[in-house]
């Protein structure tokens, strides 16, 4: 791999080891962001990011089980090559804007039963609560725009 692409990679897998991705997995998307042809085999990963066969192995099961590459299906070929999911980043919004809504939904609840408590009790249950109810209306518009945009 070329040194200017080799430290993007590595620029990647930093901001998702961030994110509490493990370094070997965000490498592999930022390889596969990159490449090209834009897929590779595990064999291909392991080699060309100078990794462990068993890492990309395991990395690539955790990056398949969350969306963000996929297998690309490829008859009479006993590889299996993996790229990045098109719809991945996407994925990944519309399951923060999932766990949002239920964290509003859990906020809601506790003031439920705190309905008779003094206000100072609710306080921070309520500042939550309007946080997540905001990032909700927020998540759910910029996901709206953003298919717009897209059309």
């Amino acid at each position: 791999m070329e040194d200017h692409l080799a430290r993007y990679v590595e620029r990647v897998a930093h901001f998702w080891e961030a994110q509490g991705v493990p370094r070997i997995a965000g490498r592999i998307l930022g390889y596969l962001m990159v490449c090209e042809p834009p897929y590779r085999s595990a064999t291909e990963l392991a080699r060309e990011l100078q990794v462990s066969k068993g890492s990309v192995s395991s990395m690539t099961r955790l990056l398949l089980a969350s969306g963000s590459i996929e297998v690309l299906p490829r008859p009479g070929e006993r590889a299996t090559d993996f790229q990045l999911s098109p719809d991945s980043l996407e994925k990944k919004l519309l399951r923060r804007l999932e766990e949002t809504v239920a964290f509003r939904a859990i906020a809601d609840e506790g003031l439920d039963l705190l309905a008779d408590a003094p206000a100072a009790q609710r306080e921070r249950l309520t500042a939550i609560r309007d946080l997540y109810a905001f990032l909700e209306q927020e998540l759910a518009g910029l996901m709206d725009r953003w298919r717009e945009s897209r059309s």
